[in-house]
């Protein structure tokens, strides 16, 4: 699969106030996240239930419940930390990808604000209310990082933020973009793949599968506009 070539030469696309490569249209975008090596001692260590005595048994039941936990990390904000972003800002152009390879974390976060500001905050994703705007505006707070735009997070409408799994389901209970996409004939070369593996992933992979992501929203757009917006 042929992505940006930012990844070769990802300085190139370093954006600044004076040069932004992409249109100021909508912000097409996806996040990935993992476990936060320095924030996983914060999660609360769960005690075992009254009824065991056994300290084996009690030392069992809370090493379960450790790792439960830290497979779940990556999905608070509190616990995980952003590693990768794809975004794009015209639904004909390839996503770029930056990630922890080339970035601080607090960089990523400072380069995502500039082209969200480039895009008056209008954006497009999927589950971008409920997930990635507020994850990334609770990391923005982690790290110091300030918001170029303060992101509208308010459900039932469809701008300045185009949440398309909430259009798509009404605001109600969803199902998952690679389950929408294979369902109404959406090509997805990535298939079998999801957001729970990335920590596995080799760089290149990770850069492939996050621009993919955008990709599958780009074109869950295309289908669904004049239909839903």
């Amino acid at each position: 699969m042929v992505v940006s070539s930012f990844f070769h030469h990802p300085e190139d696309n370093m954006k600044t106030h004076e040069e932004n490569p992409m249109k100021k249209n909508i912000l097409f975008f996806d996040i990935e996240t993992e476990a936060n090596p320095d924030a996983v001692n914060f999660i609360q260590v769960p005690n075992a239930p009254s009824n065991y005595k056994d300290a084996d048994k009690i030392a069992a039941y809370v090493a379960e419940k450790q790792a439960e936990s830290l497979k779940t990390a990556a999905l608070d904000p509190d616990y995980g930390k952003i590693i990768a972003i794809a975004m794009t800002g015209d639904l004909d152009l390839e996503p770029i990808v930056i990630d922890y390879h080339d970035y601080s974390e607090k960089q990523l976060l400072e380069q995502f604000w500039l082209y969200y500001e480039e895009c008056r905050g209008y954006s497009c994703g999927y589950n971008i209310i409920n997930f990635d705007l507020p994850y990334i505006m609770r990391r923005s707070f982690d790290l110091g990082v300030k918001a170029s735009i303060i992101p509208f997070l308010a459900k039932y409408r469809v701008e300045p933020t185009i949440d398309l799994m909430g259009i798509l389901f009404n605001w109600g209970q969803a199902k998952g973009l690679k389950w929408v996409c294979k369902r109404y004939g959406i090509e997805n070369p990535f298939e079998g793949l999801d957001g729970s593996m990335v920590q596995d992933m080799d760089i290149e992979t990770l850069r492939a599968y996050v621009a993919n992501d955008v990709k599958l929203v780009q074109a869950l757009y295309q289908k669904m506009s004049g239909v839903y917006f």
